[in-house]
């Protein structure tokens, strides 16, 4: 609804002129004319909305009976300012209006001896939208501020603006101690700050390296390697900036060292299997197989001239053919024992827990129960390297072996009764059955201190089998 003529409302007689009426009629917001004593004597209205009341109720009405007290008080004493100082007043409020809360802004303006205008501005919408982006910058920061991965805010100079939580947790070194310097001083090693300042000044120079690689020193000196990127972003102002995003690989950097100690330890391991076995063969079982073939050729050139003569040679061959068969054997055992394969995991254990010259004690599963050929030969010879340990090194007089599933894993523990200080160094035994059992996916632990026992403890995975065969979902029973 349009207000009434506004040349009865607003202007007085020294004001009535075509450019007042022209300047009150083109602002588009509310304008309500108020005595000092608070009484309205004018207003200019687009719609009746903008009103909380009727357009009656508005001229001769005291402010105090149409708003809220502390928005007529608020507006009465910006008012009395007004026309006492002579300079425009500026208040900020908010009216519930036809049933929601709303953000106004009011300018107070003196307009005679007595009297002002307030001009209303309804600003409801933009104090949502500042709210709104408020909420996304807080969210934002909030996500930043949290993210596991190392963040940094810098200039183009490389300066530090702002980093996250988790890079001053790494670098121990407090957000406000980054501000104001180049990133590569507080947290970069020293060896690698040249090539981050070289890597920087590319990116500048719009040659981005992509994903690089610095080592990092915590003021504990633990030392830390990170993959860095860099993103170009501007900040509210329009300034260039670069976003830097690190993510902490030193794990990977560490797993992957310790698998490449651990595939050169094979090797090591490997190269010298086979010269022990060559050296065997040869010292052992060739040379019994040397003398069986030269004792044959006696027997041959004395078949007919001496019979008996030939005779002894052959016996002489039997007795060296025996014996290479039996070292042949033995050597066969070291490698795979029979009855590992035959009767499994438990009679094998028990065989070697009978051979050894200190009471063993082995608690283990039903013979029935089987596992995956694999798991049998690691579990046997995580046995058999514990027991020979046991009986070089511990000055044990008792050992126990357990061997057990437990969940998904086949735990084999031994522990004996002496004087302790195992080491699964590389280049030992105990190293050869780490590799061995880490190789099937298992953890190999050693608990050994000094003057205690030597129990040890090898976890792998627990594929049971019946006489059965690994497929894609693990291992099957036959017939399945």
């Amino acid at each position: 609804m349009t207000a009434r003529p506004t040349d009865e409302r607003l202007d007085r007689p020294t004001t009535n002129t075509a450019t007042a009426r022209a300047l009150v009629a083109a602002i588009p917001d509310p304008i309500f004319r108020i005595g000092v004593d608070g009484i309205y004597r004018g207003f200019k209205v687009d719609s009746e909305e903008d009103l909380m009341t009727s357009a009656d109720d508005v001229i001769g009405y005291a402010v105090h009976e149409r708003l809220p007290g502390y928005v007529a008080d608020a507006i009465l004493s910006a008012g009395r300012r007004a026309v006492a100082e002579q300079e425009v007043q500026q208040i900020e409020y908010s009216l519930e209006l036809r049933g929601e809360e709303r953000d106004y802004e009011g300018r107070v303006v003196a307009c005679g001896p007595d009297e002002f205008v307030v001009i209303v501005r309804d600003f409801t919408e933009r104090t949502r939208q500042e709210r709104l982006l408020q909420r996304e910058r807080d969210f934002s920061r909030a996500v930043v501020r949290s993210t596991p991965s190392f963040l940094a805010l810098v200039d183009e100079e490389g300066t530090t603006l702002s980093v996250n939580r988790a890079l001053e947790r790494a670098a121990g070194i407090p957000e406000e101690s980054w501000l104001g310097r180049p990133f590569w001083e507080r947290f970069i090693a020293e060896e690698d700050i040249a090539q981050a300042r070289a890597d920087f000044e590319r990116m500048h120079a719009g040659d981005p390296p992509g994903i690089v690689e610095y080592e990092h020193v915590r003021p504990d000196g633990e030392r830390l390697v990170v993959d860095w990127t860099a993103t170009t972003v501007h900040d509210a102002e329009g300034a260039l900036r670069y976003l830097l995003c690190g993510l902490d690989v030193t794990g990977r950097k560490q797993a992957e060292e310790e698998i490449r100690r651990s595939r050169a330890r094979i090797v090591s391991a490997a190269d010298a299997e086979r010269k022990r076995l060559e050296r065997n063969l040869h010292d052992g079982a060739q040379q019994n197989l040397v003398t069986v073939t030269h004792s044959i050729h006696l027997a041959a050139r004395a078949l007919r001239s001496e019979p008996d003569r030939a005779e002894e040679h052959l016996e002489r061959a039997l007795v060296e053919l025996t014996t290479a068969h039996e070292e042949l054997r033995e050597l066969a055992r070291g490698l795979h024992p029979q009855i590992l394969s035959l009767q499994g995991l438990g009679a094998a254990v028990r065989a070697l827990a009978n051979r050894a010259p200190i009471a063993v004690t082995v608690i283990t599963v039903d013979d029935a129960q089987r596992w995956h050929p694999l798991v049998e030969s690691a579990a046997y010879f995580v046995v058999a390297e514990s027991i020979t340990n046991t009986l070089k090194y511990a000055r044990a007089t008792s050992a126990t072996v357990r061997v057990a599933p437990r969940e998904h894993v086949l735990v084999v523990e031994v522990s004996d009764d002496g004087c302790g200080g195992a080491e699964p160094g590389e280049g030992s035994g105990l190293g050869g059955l780490r590799d061995r059992v880490e190789a099937l996916d298992g953890s190999f632990v050693v608990s050994s201190p000094p003057g205690e026992g030597d129990p040890r403890s090898r976890r792998v995975p627990a594929r049971r089998v019946r006489h059965g065969s690994l497929t894609d979902g693990g291992l099957a029973p036959s017939g399945a």
